[in-house]
């Protein structure tokens, strides 16, 4: 499948906005970014995910094993090997951040196999929750699509359900289910919404959605819904304070990215960074970690500073975070493709 260009571009905004978002997760001066960035990049990768989706001539089985092998082979491993590193050094972080836990390899096991992010499980590399959510999504939508495809007037009727079925999840269904189902029950409607705009070619010129007034209409809407939300959206934990503005704002300002993304359409290094989102998405937590615990003095600025310092140390870590995140990402690609999500190349011998 070929890629597009301007949805390679929207990959890197959004994963360039949760580096962000966790660098400033300790920041004082700058609680509105935060607010604003957490209350729609996760939901644009869902967008994203939807958008790009497409059922191949395959087998449903051959199906699951291809997401499995590219999205929770990754989750697996890394998880794993990322107690390591916890162990060094997690008492340290959990310190710096006011808890304090003892480990315990065997529930840290479970954690990972049950493969939810919520009840602080997966410590050693949190970002990891949403590997497992967007596999158990994309085989929960192999059967949605494939049911669309069939009878194109159920788009609607869908549309209405799903939406039926997040405001049921979030208000009446407390239990944490494993490898994010909650995730694929509250916010599976953002990965539909995205497949409908590829359906409907919504980025199209001729679009009535990419004229100006529309567009800054949206956004308009959608910082409105942000900043009117009594509480941070938190994906991981399934907070979305208010479930209505949340959606909203999750919709509008994804909307608007990927807009920005397909007026840009073309920036060979945000495609770069788009292209390897899943492992700028592993790798890079661990090396903001190193930032907030290890060199004390970089975190109590980003905790006392005034603004300009915040910001400044912001762009310089998140950089910083991105450029070692794509270093370790070619390192791995070069051992073992499979592991950020890349096929493994199928190298055939030359005779003499």
């Amino acid at each position: 499948m070929k890629r597009i260009t301007y949805i390679d571009i929207a990959r890197a905004f959004a994963i360039i906005f949760i580096v962000i978002g966790h660098t400033l997760v300790h920041s004082q001066h700058c609680s509105l970014v935060f607010k604003f960035l957490y209350s729609f990049h996760v939901l644009l990768f869902f967008i994203l995910s939807g958008y790009t989706f497409k059922i191949k001539k395959e087998k449903f089985l051959i199906y699951v094993k291809n997401k499995f092998i590219r999205i929770m082979i990754p989750y697996f491993v890394w998880a794993l090997l990322f107690l390591i590193p916890y162990m060094l050094f997690g008492g340290t972080v959990e310190e710096s951040i006011g808890t304090s836990s003892s480990f315990d390899l065997k529930t840290q096991i479970i954690n990972i196999l049950y493969g939810n992010g919520n009840m602080s499980a997966l410590k050693q590399n949190s970002s990891l929750w949403f590997l497992p959510a967007l596999f158990t999504m994309e085989i929960v939508y192999y059967f949605v699509i494939n049911l669309i495809n069939k009878n194109r007037k159920l788009q609607i009727p869908v549309l209405v359900i799903l939406l039926a079925l997040s405001y049921i999840t979030n208000m009446f269904f407390p239990i944490i289910l494993p490898w994010g189902i909650n995730t694929v029950l509250e916010l599976g409607i953002f990965f539909y919404v995205g497949y409908l705009l590829r359906y409907h070619n919504i980025f199209d010129k001729k679009s009535k959605l990419c004229d100006n007034s529309c567009i800054t209409f949206i956004l308009t809407i959608g910082l409105l819904a942000c900043f009117l939300n009594n509480h941070n959206v938190s994906c991981i934990e399934y907070e979305y304070g208010n479930f209505t503005l949340a959606l909203i704002s999750g919709l509008t300002l994804s909307i608007f990215t990927i807009y920005i993304a397909y007026l840009i359409n073309k920036n060979k290094f945000l495609e770069y960074i788009g292209q390897n989102t899943m492992g700028i998405l592993v790798f890079h937590k661990l090396i903001i970690l190193v930032f907030q615990t290890k060199l004390g003095v970089i975190s109590s600025m980003l905790e006392n500073s005034n603004i300009v310092i915040e910001v400044l140390l912001t762009i310089v870590i998140t950089s910083l975070s991105i450029f070692f995140s794509l270093v370790a990402t070619e390192i791995t690609k070069k051992i073992m493709p499979c592991l950020v999500g890349e096929k493994m190349e199928n190298k055939i011998p030359k005779h003499s």
